[in-house]
């Protein structure tokens, strides 16, 4: 996947080297020069040193062959600017824009961004709800409702020692297997877990929730 990202500082930087290990294909494109030098001299990325709300800028970095652009500079508008160029001018699939002011999110959709990112708002609710980021992580979607959930249980977890056969786990749910030292259950009513387990479940979506109260995990 070719992907172009405008803004070359720390979430940039670090968003391409990420796609970068994932076999990616990116551009940078950024206005400040020591940013682009310490872009080029870290990692193996494209780097070009511009305006990305430019579209000669964009045209210069094969906008039209990008699949992805991904505006990420200091400025709202400049993100918005950028994502529009890409999609109206050069007929880009995908725009991903962050916005800085969360207020200004919807804005940018109802504009035709195609995902807007707000660390503020993500911050905030990781705040109001406790999420446990390192309990349940989904991998992939099955069909249209189902997902393949990878779920880490707590050092202390609260049923440490408890057979799978006494939970009252959600009707439409499946554990496929445990890894637990380096090992791979496969699992029948007489597993019991551990603390640290790492567990493959299959699950409908709206089960989730019944899921993490059977295991006792936050919501």
């Amino acid at each position: 996947m070719r992907t172009i990202i405008v803004g070359g500082g720390k979430v940039g930087f670090y968003l391409a080297k990420t796609l970068l290990e994932q076999g990616h294909t990116v551009t940078i494109i950024d206005q400040d020069k020591e940013q682009c030098r310490f872009c080029a001299n870290n990692i193996s990325a494209e780097i070009c040193c511009g305006d990305g709300t430019d579209d000669d800028i964009l045209r210069a970095c094969n906008a039209d062959k990008a699949d992805t652009v991904i505006a990420v500079m200091g400025q709202d508008e400049n993100n918005l600017v950028c994502c529009q160029i890409a999609k109206n001018i050069f007929g880009v699939k995908k725009t991903i824009a962050k916005v800085n002011n969360p207020k200004n999110a919807e804005v940018l959709k109802q504009l035709g961004i195609d995902i807007v990112i707000s660390a503020t708002e993500n911050i905030i609710h990781l705040l109001e709800h406790e999420v446990d980021l390192s309990a349940v992580k989904e991998l992939i979607s099955v069909g249209e409702d189902a997902s393949l959930l990878e779920i880490t249980l707590p050092q202390d977890y609260k049923l440490d020692g408890t057979p799978l056969m006494e939970l009252s786990l959600p009707q439409n749910c499946n554990i496929v297997c445990i890894k637990r030292g380096g090992k791979t259950i496969i699992p029948r009513g007489r597993t019991t877990l551990k603390s640290s387990d790492i567990m493959l479940v299959v699950t409908l979506g709206k089960e989730e929730k019944e899921l993490r109260r059977a295991l006792k995990l936050k919501n």
